[in-house]
């Protein structure tokens, strides 16, 4: 893997993602290209201090980098990313983590996320889609239907093949969600695991340690099973 690297990365968009504001999407355009994979991640380095953020745009669109960030109360990074002025320039360090695509170990691509968890997850399913024909479920776990977004990508990747499935669940849905209900974890039943299979886990601990525990009773391999806690 690509030895992290020290550059500064130019803000040049930000956007609201969900109708409840609560994420927000940051375009950087970075000094210095490092060659990352997809599912990997950078830090944001303020006043010393890092703060973890997941890639969402595949490498290809370097020297242009993507990023989801979760607004957090009395977060510093996310709150400084979303008052920072448009061309102004923050330190990073990239890239991080081993939450990367499976190919040549699995056949079958189980992707599990919840909150902005989804933004490691987004590159690993386009790559498998645009690289192998594989098969792929994505199951995103979200509080409320006002904080859903990429709805747009959610269709298009649930309508490129036959074989991608796409499940999204809320905790707390109000009355005219028709989708899937409560937390990732009730819906495990509805995952094709098997020993050809790669499970990835990306969101709070308290989920990931859910899910491992879940995979493991259904005899999932811990050697198949990858995570990334993000850190706020």
């Amino acid at each position: 893997m690509q030895k992290p690297i020290h550059t500064l990365a130019r803000i040049i968009a930000r956007r609201i993602a969900d109708e409840g504001g609560k994420y927000f999407e940051l375009l950087f355009e970075v000094a210095e290209a490092a060659p990352y994979l997809p599912g990997q991640y950078l830090n944001v380095v303020l006043d010393g201090q890092r703060r973890s953020f997941s890639i969402v745009n595949l490498p290809e669109e370097l020297p242009r980098i993507e990023l989801l960030i979760e607004r957090i109360p009395g977060g510093i990074a996310s709150r400084y990313l979303a008052e920072a002025p448009l061309l102004s320039s923050v330190e990073i360090v990239y890239p991080f983590g081993r939450l990367v695509p499976q190919a040549e170990n699995a056949e079958h691509h189980i992707l599990v996320g919840t909150g902005s968890g989804i933004a490691s997850l987004r590159p690993i399913a386009e790559w498998l889609i645009r690289n192998t024909n594989h098969s792929i479920q994505l199951l995103w776990g979200l509080r409320y239907r006002q904080n859903l977004f990429w709805q747009d990508w959610l269709e298009r990747l649930q309508s490129s093949r036959a074989n991608v499935s796409v499940m999204v669940t809320l905790t707390q849905p109000d009355k005219e969600w028709s989708g899937f209900r409560g937390r990732v974890t009730e819906h495990v039943g509805a995952l094709r695991l098997g020993e050809k299979a790669a499970v990835y886990l990306c969101g709070g601990k308290p989920m990931l340690d859910d899910m491992r525990q879940l995979l493991k009773a259904a005899g999932v391999p811990s050697a198949q099973i990858l995570t990334e806690q993000f850190h706020l």
